[in-house]
């Protein structure tokens, strides 16, 4: 990518003089009062001084304010000076504004991405929450379960919330087991040769 700034057109003395149309000499005069008031222009790697277009604007400018009754070259300077620099203040602070402006909907911005973000965050605890408590009611329930299995005191209701939380290879397992009990407490009961039931 190219520098911008190399793009730049930059004039000489001559240049400047040609294209305002006054001498040389006027221009280096003009030049010299506003260094003199601490103002400085572009110079090459071999210090020839290099006029850009504002500099153009600031010597066309002076022109026509020296002009003005009661005003010498000199103060002429000072004044373009002080305009230059109210000038550039005014641009500095419209930019610090849109600055200021573009931080303060930044963070308006992420105030709202953060307020999002703990919402998400509050919904996985609860669903955390949730689970723990899921596990903790579950073992509380499969302790129970045992305890009454081991007191011989399960309820039909048990037996299918067993078979509820078994895997189809288990739950087969369980009915096969359930089918030999019964047969062993009812040795009279006629058997069956397959177990049959409703998914």
């Amino acid at each position: 990518m190219e520098d911008k700034t190399a793009m730049n057109t930059y004039l000489k003395v001559e240049d400047v003089a040609n294209l305002l149309e006054v001498t040389p000499s006027t221009i280096s005069k003009y030049y010299l009062l506003f260094e003199k008031n601490n103002y400085r222009f572009k110079r090459s790697n071999k210090g020839s001084l290099m006029f850009s277009d504002n500099d153009v604007e600031l010597f066309r400018k002076l022109i026509e304010l020296k002009n003005t009754p009661g005003l010498t070259v000199e103060k002429a300077v000072v004044q373009l000076l002080e305009e230059n620099i109210a000038n550039k203040t005014k641009v500095i602070k419209k930019v610090e504004e849109e600055l200021r402006e573009q931080l303060l909907e930044l963070g308006q911005e992420m105030n709202e991405r953060f307020e999002l973000i703990n919402q998400k965050l509050d919904q996985i605890e609860g669903l955390t929450s949730k689970v723990e408590k899921n596990t903790k009611n579950s073992m509380e329930d499969r302790d129970a379960l045992i305890e009454r299995f081991k007191k011989g005191t399960l309820t039909s209701e048990d037996v299918l919330y067993i078979m509820d939380n078994l895997e189809n290879g288990e739950r087969l397992d369980l009915l096969s087991k359930l089918y030999d009990l019964h047969y062993n407490f009812n040795p009279n009961h006629p058997k069956i040769s397959e177990i049959e039931w409703e998914d």
